[in-house]
């Protein structure tokens, strides 16, 4: 997810020319779109999907897409994200519940949809963290709550899926 650009988009990279076969995902449709243009030029099996990760429906519809479209899931990336900057006195708490639905339900909402199959597939989930989900962060405190949130679910999820063969990192 939030593979058009920055770490998603070299992660994207990286994985094609490992020679993994590569779903794009973003909110911005086209700049997913652009972002797969140049390794479908240079051979890679990529596809590109529009997705905003805080609609739970489009996330399930999107990795079924990937499923078909590349007849399983072996890793997920949990990267699309945002952040703010302003003290909590200043921040209105419509900032804090959508940094919260991009990096946290985001991640929470691909990785239920994705679940089944990296268990079938003994996958693994990776999710974009920051310092901020364990360390203070001035002027950010939305973003620094979902970072902690996602290292909370995601170490405990990394404990239940322990017997099932799925890493979590």
């Amino acid at each position: 997810t939030g593979a058009a650009g920055g770490i998603g988009r070299a992660l994207a990279y990286r994985f094609a020319r490992a020679g993994g076969r590569i779903a794009l995902t973003d909110v911005e449709g086209n700049a997913a779109a652009s972002a797969a243009e140049p390794l479908k030029l240079q051979g890679f099996d990529c596809m590109a999907l529009e997705l905003d990760v805080t609609k739970e429906k489009a996330c399930a519809i999107a990795i079924t897409a990937v499923k078909d479209h590349f007849g399983g899931l072996d890793v997920l990336i949990n990267n699309a994200g945002i952040t703010h900057r302003s003290a909590f006195s200043g921040t209105d708490s419509g900032v804090y519940r959508r940094v919260m639905e991009v990096n946290f339900f985001g991640s929470l909402y691909c990785t239920m949809a994705a679940l089944d199959a990296l268990i079938e597939r003994k996958g693994l989930i990776v999710v974009i963290s920051s310092i901020a989900g364990f360390a203070p962060l001035l002027g950010r405190t939305g973003y620094v709550a979902s970072k902690h949130a996602l290292h909370g679910l995601f170490d405990s999820l990394r404990a239940e899926l322990r017997d099932c063969g799925v890493d979590v990192t």
